[in-house]
């Protein structure tokens, strides 16, 4: 009697089966050849006909036996091409891997470099003392002359954000695009400030101080 098997079978494990199962039969059959009496005309003409039982049997068994071997050498060609695409795949995770470690890198650079920015200024405005004239005649062009190269470098600094800002975009990495373009906004909010720093300094002294 056939073996139960699920329609979704994979091929190996229905050849598997299918053997297994012939050869639970032709076990069957050999066993009960064995046993036969051989006393009679009639046993002897039963056993010859189970005879031919096993041999039909034992060739039927041949047959999914080499059913088995294609479906193990299919299986193996599978496992072949599948292997293939996992080691593919890791290659391409660790280019990933790198890629993204590199623009990680530069995010952080230009981080530094803003930071560092960020509490230059803080120490120039700190300085803005000249709107109740305590700054000497002489310290004012020095100042205005710092603020001024602060622009400068916090606008080099956004700029190399904005590349980064781009490559990490067409790395497709976007959650690092949006902290770089975070990080820039905040860096030209603090460019911007220093501006309007340097424009109050200007305001608030007498145009003689600027001469």
């Amino acid at each position: 009697m056939a073996a139960k098997r699920t329609d979704d079978a994979s091929p190996l494990t229905a050849a598997a089966e299918a053997f297994d199962e012939q050869l639970q039969r032709f076990s069957t059959l050999t066993e009960a050849l064995r046993k036969r009496q051989l006393d009679s005309r009639h046993a002897l003409e039963s056993a010859a006909e189970l005879l031919k039982d096993v041999t039909r049997c034992q060739e039927e068994l041949q047959q999914r036996a080499q059913a088995l071997v294609g479906a193990l050498g299919a299986a193996r060609e599978a496992q072949q091409a599948q292997a293939e695409v996992v080691q593919e795949r890791a290659r391409e995770i660790q280019q990933r891997a790198q890629d993204y470690a590199t623009l990680t890198t530069r995010f952080e650079e230009v981080g530094q470099q803003a930071a560092g920015l960020n509490i230059l200024a803080q120490g120039l405005a700190s300085r803005r003392g000249i709107a109740d004239q305590s700054l000497r005649d002489t310290e004012l062009p020095g100042l205005l002359s710092q603020l001024d190269e602060l622009r400068e470098r916090m606008g080099a600094v956004a700029d190399q954000a904005a590349t980064l800002i781009a490559d990490a975009r067409a790395a497709r990495f976007e959650e690092l695009c949006g902290r770089a373009d975070s990080l820039r906004q905040q860096l030209l909010a603090a460019r911007n400030k220093v501006g309007l720093l340097r424009e109050t300094l200007v305001k608030a002294v007498p145009p003689t101080m600027l001469s």
